[in-house]
Parts: C-alpha cells; structure tokens; sequence
C-alpha cells in the first residue's frame, strides 16, 4: 500500500514495540499502514513507537496481551476490531529465545516457549482470518532460518520456529484464496544479548555471503514485499544474507 491509496489499511505486529517488530511497525507506518502496536510488558517503548507513528502521520495504537493465554488473544482481537475498526495485515513478530541445555530442559520450560512462538501465532492468525473474512488480507509469521538447522542450545525455541514454518504453509491452503499467508526467516540479525560483541559480529558476517550482520529494516522490508505481493502465498523468505550458500 502507498500513501496514495485512498483507504489506509491496518496491520496488527505483535511485539511490535521492540527489536524486529518495532522495525515492522515503523516500516508498515512510513508505507501508510494504520498500526496496532501490541506488547506485553514494554508499554513505555510500545507508546515511542505509537508516537513516531502518529508523527508520521499513519496513525497507530498500542495493545497490552499475554499471547501465551489464548483468551488474552481473543481480547487482543476485539481490541484490535475496536481500535483499528478492521484489520488487512497481521506479523506475528513476538517471541521468546531462551536457551536451554536439552538434557535438562523441563516441561514447563518446554511449553512456556511453545505456548508463545507456536500455539499463539497459530491463535492469533485464525482469530484474526475472522477480521478478514469479507475484505481478504494478509498473515506473515516471522520464522528463523534455524527451523532448518541444529541448534543444540535451543532445541525448543528451533523446534517452535519449524512448527511455525509448518502452520504457515497449512494456512496459506486454509485460509485461500482470500487470505495469504508467507514467512520471513532472519538470519544472523539483532544478534541475541551476550552475543552481540565485535568479536560476534566478525564471526557472523563472515558465515554471510553479504558479508555483513543483517538489521532488523532488512527483515522489515521483506515483511513489505510480502504485505504487497499478491500471488504469493506459502512462501518462507530467508533474510539471511546469503548464509544457506555457504
């Protein structure tokens, strides 16, 4: 959508107020988007990013859930159709990325991280097909190209993000042809805290055929290609700077 679009449209990001999502809800914001700025904890940085919106001049609105509780997503909902009065875009951006020693992982660890990066992106992509019904949209699921590799300190979290690359694909079939459905994985991008010296980001860069650590506005961009692209559906897109050639 551009500026020039008679009607703006109206996007949902969940962890919008931080990190890679903060970047998707700006972005979605300088392309004319209206934006619901959803966050758990982080209102003061989720009233920042509705700021820089407003100023903008797109417009946006921050909205307090729990996604690891499915009736705060069904609140989130209403709150989105109260606010928003409708909703043609949803990035299901909010995560969590513990490590955890396999070996010793518990249940409760196990499900607090599936409860957040798969359960809830699952619930908020149908509840949110419901908003779609009559006018059509778009869901994108931000995934990890670690789905797709061994990541021996985070076998949750990878296996999380694989059952979301999964649940994208069977939706996209489900929810056709009104509704699309694709992914964004990053790479190496907003490298994780303890991790994010020089050294890091030397060693990073070089697994790149770039050359260089990804940002969270290179994940973004992609997130706008795919709000756009309207013959593509099922589609994972790797932000990784080449990272799978090497």
């Amino acid at each position: 959508m551009s500026r020039q679009d008679s009607v703006q449209k109206r996007a949902l990001v969940t962890g919008g107020a931080v990190r890679i999502g903060r970047a998707i809800a700006l972005a979605l914001g300088a392309d004319g988007w209206r934006v619901a700025v959803h966050f758990r904890k982080s209102e003061a940085r989720a009233l920042e990013v509705v700021g820089l919106l407003e100023s903008s001049g797109a417009g946006g609105v921050a909205l307090q859930a729990d996604l690891s509780d499915p009736e705060e997503i069904s609140r989130l909902m209403r709150s989105v159709q109260s606010e928003l009065g409708g909703l043609e875009l949803l990035v299901n951006s909010a995560a969590a990325f513990p490590r955890h020693d396999p070996l010793t992982v518990s249940a409760d660890e196990w499900n607090s991280v599936f409860d957040l990066n798969l359960r809830a992106p699952f619930l908020c992509a149908r509840e949110a097909a419901k908003l779609m019904e009559e006018s059509g949209g778009s869901i994108i699921n931000i995934v990890d190209t670690g789905a797709n590799e061994a990541w021996p300190g985070y076998v949750p979290y990878v296996a999380s993000k694989a059952g979301l690359v999964s649940i994208t694909r069977g939706l996209a079939r489900a929810f056709a042809p009104s509704i699309r459905v694709n992914g964004v994985a990053p790479g190496a991008v907003l490298l994780p805290p303890g991790e994010d010296s020089p050294e890091h980001r030397q060693a990073a860069a070089g697994r790149t055929v770039l050359g260089r650590v990804g940002t969270a506005e290179d994940v973004a961009e992609a997130v706008l290609y795919l709000a756009g692209a309207r013959y593509v559906t099922g589609e994972i897109i790797r932000v990784d700077g080449g990272q799978h050639l090497t």
